[in-house]
């Protein structure tokens, strides 16, 4: 089973840095490990000493480096788009648009990145793949995909399974009418390809909210405003439902700012890593943490029959900061700038909120 690391924080080359040093840590107890950089990255060819593309490069015994480039990884993903479009639309229908000439709008760059990890997660060829995304808010809802997808899916396939063409070519009139008409899809291939994307959502979910698949480290200095941007990602990542798994204090400081670290990101474990001196990693990879070990730490949902409570776990964020919504037979959970969409039990599903209260780092809410 592949595992993938990243890591959230103030954007630098600390970040870059401590992703290298992790893959190292990685490949000198004989796993198969990627290192992920994103587009472009100088900083990673300047700590690596060798340039980098956008296939995997193998720069050491049992390291392989690639950069991601967006450009690139949308020639490969077109392609595998129009054949497998290809099975499900009639032949009338044809699609001479090339990938040469798309232009990559914004946030398109991070499905591209999505994609990618996706399959190099699933090719098995890695035992371990380091990422090191730009660890911000869109690191997070690139993560988060599967979750938006799965909630997407859920509200709107029962709406799209119920479309009929026939009718709504009648009440649009014209050609487009007539285009409706003629295109003569084989619903039972487009009912396939549905059960496709629905189980490839499933899977994807799993990943995310497995530790032993999936798991982020904050990486952070003493500095008052770097402590509370990774304490914001923190509670952030618990809303795309990531683990977490320790801080990474890059650097090396005294023994009593270790304190305050400890004090500040209660409960995780709190690593002082010493700064890179003239390329030698290997006082990084002593100070590291035992990746191989998962720790237990606070689940970002836990629910509560016996109490009919459901807690969530939200470090990081203020009373003001949250807030709570419920409709339909689901609830809605702010923070972050993000939005979590709680599907309930079966026991509490109807079941109107009774009481919802933010006590530091949960947020309890009864039935």
């Amino acid at each position: 089973m592949s595992r993938i690391i990243t890591f959230l924080g103030k954007a630098d080359t600390r970040h870059t840095t401590l992703a290298i040093a992790t893959a190292k840590w990685f490949a000198q107890y004989s796993q198969r490990v990627l290192l992920v950089t994103h587009n472009p990255n100088p900083s990673a060819e300047l700590l690596l000493e060798t340039s980098l593309k956008a296939t995997p490069k193998e720069i050491a015994p049992n390291l392989s480096v690639v950069q991601l480039q967006a450009t690139v990884l949308l020639e490969q993903v077109w392609e595998e788009v129009k054949k497998w479009l290809a099975l499900y639309l009639p032949p009338s229908v044809k699609m001479e648009i090339y990938s040469g000439e798309m232009i990559i709008v914004p946030g398109f760059d991070s499905l591209l990145s999505f994609n990618a990890l996706r399959k190099y997660y699933q090719s098995e060829d890695y035992d371990v793949i380091i990422y090191d995304g730009r660890g911000d808010l869109e690191s997070l809802r690139m993560l988060g995909i599967p979750n938006i997808a799965d909630w997407y899916f859920r509200r709107f396939r029962e709406a799209l399974e119920s479309l009929d063409l026939s009718k709504i070519a009648d009440s649009i009139g014209g050609p487009l009418a007539s285009a409706l008409l003629s295109a003569n899809m084989d619903t039972r291939k487009v009912q396939d390809a549905i059960v496709q994307i629905q189980d490839w959502i499933a899977k994807s979910v799993a990943v995310v909210g497995d530790a032993k698949r999936l798991s982020a480290y904050l990486v952070t200095t003493d500095e008052p405003a770097a402590i509370a941007e990774a304490r914001w990602l923190w509670g952030s990542a618990q809303q795309v439902d990531l683990r977490v798994s320790g801080v990474l204090a890059y650097q090396g400081y005294e023994a009593a700012n270790k304190t305050e670290l400890e004090q500040a990101f209660a409960p995780l474990e709190v690593n002082i890593i010493p700064a890179l001196q003239k390329h030698n990693w290997q006082p990084l990879l002593d100070a590291l943490p035992d990746f191989k070990t998962i720790p237990d730490v606070p689940q970002p949902l836990t629910v509560d029959l016996a109490q009919r409570q459901v807690q969530v776990f939200l470090p990081g964020f203020s009373k003001s900061q949250v807030k709570l919504t419920q409709l339909g037979t689901e609830l809605t959970v702010e923070a972050g700038d993000q939005r979590r969409n709680i599907v309930l039990p079966d026991e509490l599903r109807n079941q109107p909120v009774t009481g919802g209260k933010f006590e530091e780092p949960y947020l309890v809410i009864s039935f």
